[in-house]
């Protein structure tokens, strides 16, 4: 186990007046603790692996403890682990990727067309799918060369789902939303034109899941 102090709170005056909390961290992919100074409770990355961990204990400069979902006292337990008892990986593989992107552009020569797509690539606007610039084609393919690599991680308990898996939920959320809502138009149609509430009320959940938002209860 590696322990890393990073030097953050009371580094600067200008700092000094934005950090009110004491944040400690340690890293279950390659078990690096570190402490550091934030204006909340909130992640950070390990300084290792740059993996985003949350903190196991979160408390304020002045010394109040702040409550976590993982204390110390809970990881001495987690430790103590009897012989025997299954123990938690995180199983991880990599896989050499191209991403691939194609847009359409009128220009008077290939020269011209790829100087504009550069452009628009140095300026984050390639992606835009615009009427002079439509986006034809955005697509993650693997290299095809024998690149696949595993990794097995022997954890103390399994970390939050990252922001990938996160925003993955949201769009399948966010496209069972779509299904719904064609669902109950067909419905209220056959219906002669009436929505059944309760068809409607039942997406809420699934779509403040797409916006990232709490869930809220449906007043009836």
């Amino acid at each position: 186990m590696k322990t890393i102090n990073q030097p953050s709170v009371g580094t600067t005056s200008a700092e000094a007046s934005t950090v009110r909390y004491l944040n400690q961290y340690c890293c279950p992919y390659c078990q690096t603790e570190w402490e550091d100074g934030w204006d909340c409770g909130c992640n950070d990355r390990c300084p290792d692996c740059n993996k985003e961990i949350e903190p196991y204990e979160s408390a304020l400069i002045d010394g109040e403890s702040v409550g976590t979902d993982s204390p110390v006292e809970e990881r001495a337990l987690v430790n103590a682990t009897a012989e025997g008892v299954n123990r938690l990986f995180v199983v991880s593989y990599e896989i050499d990727y191209v991403h691939r992107v194609s847009v359409g552009i009128s220009a008077d020569s290939p020269e011209a067309a790829q100087q504009i797509a550069e452009q628009a690539f140095n300026e984050a606007t390639i992606w835009d799918d615009t009427a002079a610039m439509p986006l034809l084609s955005d697509e993650y393919l693997e290299s095809g060369d024998e690149s696949l690599v595993w990794e097995c991680v022997d954890v103390e308990q399994l970390p939050e789902p990252d922001h990938s898996v996160r925003q993955l939920k949201k769009e399948q959320a966010a496209m069972q939303v779509c299904r719904g809502l064609v669902e109950a138009y067909q419905q209220g149609k056959a219906n002669g034109g009436s929505i059944d509430w309760e068809n409607l009320d039942q997406l809420i959940p699934m779509a403040l899941q797409a916006l990232g938002k709490p869930a809220l209860e449906i007043q009836s």
